[in-house]
């Protein structure tokens, strides 16, 4: 699930110095971070008994948040040069009468004024959003028109070799044949999955893989996150393949090897692993897009962060993960989702409300006690209702199939 990564691995990337904010006192040494989480953390994990769904919510603790104080540091340097000083000299120590006095208020304006002057050590960056929109948009279509091609190709390719064509005859061998080889195994396994768990496998692998570049590319990892001010698009894209750590990659994978497969074949994808890959990819880049669009009216500090919300960056599938959940939840309704652990379960038409409607207050004022993606997590879900409710099988996907099947036919 999409988890906002802390601004100290955002402003220590030594690729990007524009990203980088400006030293504010001596003490360089001190850590200057925000674990604002860009969540898609906060997903359910499902495990399959019976007709029961049960579920666990999961929101991640975020990190010590260590604030860097300019006030602060500079008594403290101070201190350090008195102390060095001191210890340069001879003889005993003033007496504390003697010490020079700071007043109060200078104190407390300082530290007041702390959060506002460490904004402003950040560049000026202006960040795009129509081009990004426009972007999301296409790339959201062209999968979607790619792979009902692959459909189109496919069910015509079935049609001809059911109905036409010559009758080959069987070929007969009579080689002997030894022991399968690890290819053959691994081929003959994956040709056995149906359609949707090849897809559910497929993807679980391919961000396997970019996980596993974390710890050998990691500076060719680290491009695959999104982040608003670096003024980039294909980051709408890749964002939804990484993932924070080994527990945020695993309750991704978990919630998506439970989920797919009802998803999958429900009356609204009918088994159709074309267009089960083709939603599940729009939706994690139109939701990674709704995250990048809330950074617009949160350029200016929002209680009181250190740190602008262009500054930090998102990666996750929890933006996917919420679109298969909203779809999951309008076509089977009455199922029963439950935390984990807990014996009590809520029907899924009550679930999905409650969850949008966390979220939506999450966008419009935040909470104090966990910072997620909600701009993501609401428009995954919103998309899979709308997909559903408009019945995206009957209005989008098959008069793509049907336009790709006459272009074929003439050709």
């Amino acid at each position: 699930m999409k988890l906002r990564r802390d601004a100290e691995q955002v402003a220590g990337n030594a690729d990007n110095p524009w990203t980088r904010p400006t030293p504010i006192g001596p003490t360089p040494n001190e850590s200057f971070a925000s674990s604002h989480l860009h969540s898609k953390h906060a997903m359910l994990a499902y495990k399959i008994s019976g007709p029961l769904l049960r579920c666990a919510c999961y929101a991640s603790q975020p990190r010590a948040i260590s604030v860097f104080r300019p006030a602060v540091s500079r008594l403290r340097h101070l201190s350090q040069q008195r102390v060095q000083y001191a210890q340069q000299q001879s003889g005993a120590p003033r007496p504390a009468h003697e010490q020079p006095h700071i007043p109060e208020e200078i104190l407390r304006q300082a530290v007041d004024d702390a959060p506002n002057d460490t904004y402003t050590k950040f560049p000026n960056v202006r960040v795009r959003y129509l081009i990004p929109a426009i972007w999301a948009l296409s790339v959201s279509g062209g999968i979607f028109y790619g792979l009902a091609y692959l459909e189109a190709k496919k069910e015509l390719k079935t049609k001809q070799a059911s109905t036409g064509g010559w009758l080959q005859a069987p070929q007969w061998s009579t080689r002997q044949r030894g022991p399968p080889t690890p290819t053959e195994v691994v081929t003959g396994a994956w040709t056995s999955l149906d359609p949707i768990s090849r897809v559910t496998y497929g993807i679980i692998g391919a961000n396997s893989g970019i996980h596993l570049s974390s710890f050998l590319m990691p500076r060719a990892w680290e491009t695959l996150w999104h982040l608003p001010a670096r003024n980039v698009n294909y980051t709408q894209f890749t964002s939804m393949f990484v993932h924070s750590g080994a527990l945020h990659f695993f309750l991704n994978m978990y919630f998506l090897n439970n989920f797919m497969a009802p998803v999958g074949y429900s009356r609204l994808f009918e088994g159709s692993p074309y267009h089960t890959l083709s939603f599940y990819l729009s939706a994690g880049v139109l939701s990674g897009f709704a995250q990048h669009w809330t950074t617009l009216s949160t350029r200016i500090p929002f209680h009181r962060r250190p740190i602008p919300e262009i500054f930090i960056r998102s990666g996750g599938a929890s933006g996917a993960l919420f679109g298969i959940l909203g779809v999951f939840c309008m076509q089977y309704p009455h199922a029963g989702l439950g935390i984990l652990f807990v014996p009590i379960h809520f029907d899924a038409q009550y679930v999905l409300p409650a969850i949008l409607l966390f979220d939506l207050v999450g966008i419009i004022r935040g909470y104090s006690f966990v910072n997620l993606g909600h701009a993501a997590h609401f428009a995954g879900g919103m998309l899979g209702v709308a997909y559903s409710y408009f019945d995206g099988k009957t209005n989008v996907w098959k008069p793509l199939v049907r336009h790709w099947k006459r272009r074929l036919q003439q050709s």
